[in-house]
């Protein structure tokens, strides 16, 4: 597997924001996240592989990122239905960071980004809780199992 912390060092080298991770590193990436997709849905999680060229509208629930730009490499995100309601669009709207149906959704969303992580890590995938900044975190899936679980 490509260890994805190898790019940023180019893209900060060459003051490029926009570098883009050779192709056998992405091909490499997206066997890992298909891997991570399949574990994922076979203990219950519906799973979709995504990345930037995928579309603007995505399905809700869990997300497998392959990443061919900075922060590079395969992450897990997750999309809760509520998202899509009016009222929590209006909180977005007005940036009410604090208001409680917006503090549930962000709690929520770690809770379970923590948990598929957790399922992956306990199948032998190699996986990594990656702070990025203030509060927020990558979950990132680092290799596939040598020895997968049945």
């Amino acid at each position: 597997m490509t260890d994805p912390f190898q790019f940023y060092k180019p893209t900060l080298m060459n003051d490029d924001p926009l570098y883009r991770a050779p192709e056998d590193a992405i091909v490499s990436w997206q066997e890992l996240a298909e891997s991570a997709r399949a574990e994922l849905e076979r203990i219950g999680f519906a799973a979709s592989v995504v990345d930037a060229r995928s579309p603007d509208s995505l399905p809700d629930g869990a997300y497998v990122w392959v990443h061919e730009q900075e922060p590079f490499g395969v992450s897990l995100d997750w999309s809760p239905p509520v998202t899509r309601s009016p009222r929590f669009r209006e909180i977005v709207i007005m940036q009410d960071m604090t208001a409680p149906l917006f503090q549930y959704v962000v709690n929520t969303k770690e809770i379970i980004q923590k948990a598929m992580l957790d399922i992956l890590k306990e199948a032998g995938f190699r996986t990594l809780v990656d702070h990025q900044e203030r509060d927020r975190y990558l979950y990132r899936v680092l290799a596939a199992p040598a020895h997968p679980v049945g």
